[in-house]
């Protein structure tokens, strides 16, 4: 199958002390993760961010533990951090997730996931 090289997605907005699922993949797809790029929009303290790659649960998205973080980052004031991977992490069942963890309790991220997907 020909790699489709469109976005993976929008921007993600993930509020202060919350979780979110950056990237799920869909039914028969294959995707191959490059890079992340994380934003911190706050202006006074470092943020701290957890990167998850969560297999799925029976076909449904699994869920973040320390046993499938991948990073753990800490972004200057209003910094933009690119996590970039040497291999791309390659996500094959429906339902395998990319979740991303905003520790920071003042101020929310945006996350944005790039990669290529099988299409």
């Amino acid at each position: 199958m020909a790699l489709a090289q469109t976005s993976l997605g929008n921007v993600t907005h993930i509020a202060a002390g919350a979780a979110a699922s950056v990237y799920t993949v869909g039914s028969g797809q294959t995707t191959y993760i490059r890079s992340f790029l994380v934003h911190s929009l706050d202006a006074s303290s470092t943020s701290n961010v957890k990167i998850h790659v969560v297999p799925n649960s029976g076909g449904s998205p699994g869920t973040a533990t320390s046993n499938n973080q991948i990073a753990r980052l800490g972004i200057s004031t209003e910094d933009t951090y690119f996590f970039e991977c040497a291999y791309p992490i390659t996500l094959t069942s429906n339902g395998d997730t990319i979740q991303v963890n905003n520790e920071n309790t003042g101020q929310p991220i945006n996350v944005l996931v790039l990669g290529d997907r099988e299409g």
